[in-house]
């Protein structure tokens, strides 16, 4: 399985500085570029932030190539229904170049701010799988009704139908066991972040044993384990990937032999008055570390 390479923009800048971003890593040739997926930045509510899915119908039109997505969409935020009707917009518009990326939710006071319950562990793992199961239908442009707990749905027909066949790829992101045995039975994709704020030593093995787990539970449900792509979301770990290309190198190296067939990392933008921290210590990619990186690393890895 090629390994594949993204970039994560965070929209707390202008959309044109948003579009020039999408389209600096559409020219390097990285495989996808992704926003985030929050009502706020937590800790922070005053810094603005584009909301992630109109963002990406905007980034559609002005893009040709790359594949985009939210990593993740947080399936409390939205009603399910319209949720899909926005990405087969976005696939629409693209043709057929949109990712749907998934997750449980993450921060208490975002769901405070909107009114939205913050489920214990439990019932947040609940409303993702329900969404993750009407949304394989969904986008495949079929009439759908679904009873569940979190998710009611009656006779609702999705169109546009899709342009990727037989739908747009599903990613779910998984910490946890319950959640990755969602993501083997119903995803296409899995995505998980390293041990935050934690070193290699201890996100490593972590991040191992979940892909071991991961292909315990695929042969459980009689599903090859390489049918599933694994991304390792870069960033949250306290890794120094940027240091330089060898710190690169070695790092894609350990977590692609640990079962990582993707990576996606976080691009700084000048404007983003938040990024020096994270630069200096190598978390996050500068423009011409990422056109380093996707001239002297990348290419390595795809072969």
């Amino acid at each position: 399985m090629s390994i594949r390479f993204g970039a994560t923009i965070v929209q707390v800048i202008s959309f044109p500085d948003v579009r020039n971003d999408f389209q600096f890593a559409e020219s390097l040739g990285l495989d996808n570029g992704w926003v985030i997926d929050q009502f706020r930045i937590d800790g922070e509510p005053e810094i603005p932030l584009l909301e992630a899915w109109t963002t990406l119908a905007a980034v559609a039109a002005v893009t040709e190539r790359i594949r985009i997505g939210s990593l993740v969409t947080n399936v409390a935020m939205r009603n399910p229904g319209v949720l899909a009707k926005s990405i087969l917009t976005v696939d629409d518009v693209s043709n057929g170049r949109v990712e749907a990326a998934i997750g449980a939710g993450f921060y208490p006071s975002e769901h405070a701010a909107l009114g939205v319950d913050f489920l214990d562990p439990a019932g947040r793992i609940l409303r993702l799988r329900e969404v993750a199961e009407l949304l394989d239908r969904a986008l495949r442009g079929e009439t759908v009704s679904q009873s569940g707990e979190h998710v009611q749905i009656v006779d609702a027909m999705f169109r546009p139908r899709p342009v990727q066949q037989p739908r747009p790829p599903l990613w779910v992101a998984a910490q946890s066991r319950k959640t990755l045995r969602t993501a083997a039975s119903v995803a296409d994709a899995v995505v998980t972040l390293g041990e935050h704020n934690e070193r290699i030593e201890r996100s490593l093995p972590a991040f191992r044993a979940r892909m071991e787990y991961l292909d315990q539970a695929c042969g459980e449900i009689g599903r090859d384990p390489k049918s599933l792509r694994r991304c390792y979301y870069a960033g949250w770990a306290d890794e120094p990937i940027f240091a330089s290309s060898d710190s690169a190198a070695e790092h894609i190296g350990r977590y692609a032999e640990a079962g990582a067939t993707d990576f996606t990392f976080f691009l700084a933008n000048d404007a983003d008055e938040s990024i020096h921290g994270p630069v200096t210590a190598g978390r996050m990619g500068t423009r011409r570390q990422f056109e380093l990186l996707a001239r002297e690393v990348f290419p390595v890895f795809r072969r």
